[in-house]
C-alpha cells in the first residue's frame, strides 16, 4: 500500500498516478507514479501538467516522483513517437524537473534520448535524485539568493 505525499491539492488520478500541487502557492508540481503507467496515462498526465504550469504564471518545479524502486521512467509498450511528445513538452516557466527514484541506466538513457530529438537546450532543466528529501534540498538550493 503507497502512502501518499502530504499535498496541497490533488489535480487528478489515474490507476496507476496521482497529479497535485504540492503548495499552496502552485510553485511545486508533483507527478506520483505509484504503478506501471501505460502511454494513454501519461498522454493525459503529462500535458495537464504542462498546461497547469503554463497557467500558473510563475517559476514552477516538476517532481516526478516514482514510488516503487522497479518502475520504468517511460510507460509500458512502444512509443518513441509517443516519447517524443512528451519530450516537447517544455513550458517556459519550468524551472527544474526532478525526476525521483531512478536508476542510473534510466538517466543516461534520457541523456541520450535527448541529444538525438535534438532536445539539449531542455536536458539543463533535468535532475535525477535519490529521494524526495534531496530533491526539496535542491529546489530550497535554486530558490536561494545568489551572491
Amino acid at each position: 500500500m503507497i502512502t501518499f505525499l502530504k499535498v496541497h491539492e490533488v489535480l487528478q488520478q489515474g490507476p496507476s498516478y496521482r497529479l497535485s500541487w504540492y503548495n499552496a502557492e502552485h510553485t511545486m508540481i508533483v507527478l506520483e507514479i505509484f504503478d506501471r503507467w501505460t502511454w494513454d496515462e501519461a498522454l493525459v498526465a503529462v500535458p495537464l501538467l504542462n498546461r497547469l504550469i503554463e497557467e500558473a504564471g510563475q517559476p514552477v518545479y516538476s517532481l516526478y516522483y516514482y514510488r516503487v524502486s522497479h518502475l520504468s521512467l517511460f510507460p509500458r509498450g512502444t512509443g518513441l513517437s509517443n516519447l517524443r511528445r512528451i519530450l516537447e513538452l517544455d513550458p517556459r516557466n519550468e524551472k527544474l524537473v526532478f525526476f525521483i527514484h531512478q536508476d542510473a541506466i534510466t538517466r543516461q538513457f534520457i541523456t541520450l534520448l535527448s541529444r538525438v530529438y535534438g532536445l539539449r537546450q531542455m536536458l539543463h532543466k533535468y535532475r535525477f535524485v535519490d529521494t524526495w528529501e534531496e530533491a526539496l534540498h535542491q529546489i530550497d538550493a535554486d530558490r536561494a539568493p545568489q551572491p
